[in-house]
């Protein structure tokens, strides 16, 4: 499997405050990677670097084997982040005319879509599930649908890689299960590689391929077949003075 992102001895901070220290990452071909950590640690931040929207101190950062300041194909790159600080959805679009936006880097701002264009519209809607809602407003549809045409929006360009930022905050606990379902789906019918920040620790520990913990400014990784229990991975974010809660109840 080649390599799609790869960090070595990346330093970042703010304002002369480190954030991450000496982070190394390698992010293969059809990898589902997941990535947690408290509040304020690092997440976005890591994958901001991996986006190139922030740069590090120090160290080295490629794409396809490609240093970062030299990569051009962004085309093969989708990015989602968290859909309420990133969206207003009071904006009057539809579903079909959110998707279509990402078409514009490649036929131009002013150039009106063309048949082939919108057919491809149509079918990364089917691919998420949405291909019944795109006369629909935007706003007018769930947070859970809301993300699936956010998803749609990102695989109009075919990325080999697709960077999601805790995409299920507000989401309520079934459009989240659906959600990772689609994300599986992708990652295994079309060999997309997922990179995911999530606070779902019990669902991503189940879901991804290989987990990074941030805690104290360093990763700690682990595959899924050392089948680490999702207290132990509490207990790296937060500390060993965390404890686990079980709630016990009866349906009546």
């Amino acid at each position: 499997m080649s390599k799609v992102v790869s960090l070595k001895n990346v330093y970042f901070g703010y304002e002369g405050k480190l954030v991450l220290e000496n982070i190394n990452v390698d992010i293969y071909e059809g990898d589902y990677f997941g990535i947690v950590g408290a509040n304020g640690s690092g997440k976005s931040t890591l994958i901001k670097l991996m986006l190139n929207i922030l740069k590090p101190l120090k160290g080295s950062i490629k794409l396809f084997d490609t240093d970062i300041n030299k990569f051009k194909n962004w085309g093969t790159i989708g990015y989602v982040n968290q859909k309420a600080t990133s969206f207003n959805t009071s904006f009057p679009a539809t579903v079909e005319e959110v998707v279509g936006l990402n078409l514009f880097s490649k036929i131009g701002m002013f150039k009106r879509i063309k048949k082939k264009d919108l057919q491809k519209v149509y079918e990364v809607l089917e691919i998420v599930g949405m291909q019944n809602y795109t006369k629909k407003l935007i706003g007018n549809l769930s947070g859970g649908q809301q993300q699936k045409v956010f998803i749609a929006r990102a695989l109009i360009s075919s990325p080999k890689i697709i960077f999601l930022d805790e995409p299920t905050v507000g989401i309520d606990m079934k459009s989240q299960e659906e959600f990772y379902e689609l994300l599986e789906r992708l990652n295994k019918e079309f060999n997309i590689t997922i990179v995911i920040i999530s606070h779902d620790i019990g669902i991503i520990s189940e879901k991804v391929n290989k987990l990074a913990c941030i805690n104290n400014k360093r990763l700690i990784f682990h595959e899924k077949n050392l089948n680490i229990s999702k207290s132990n991975i509490l207990k790296e974010i937060y500390g060993d003075g965390i404890r686990i809660l079980s709630h016990n109840y009866n349906e009546k």
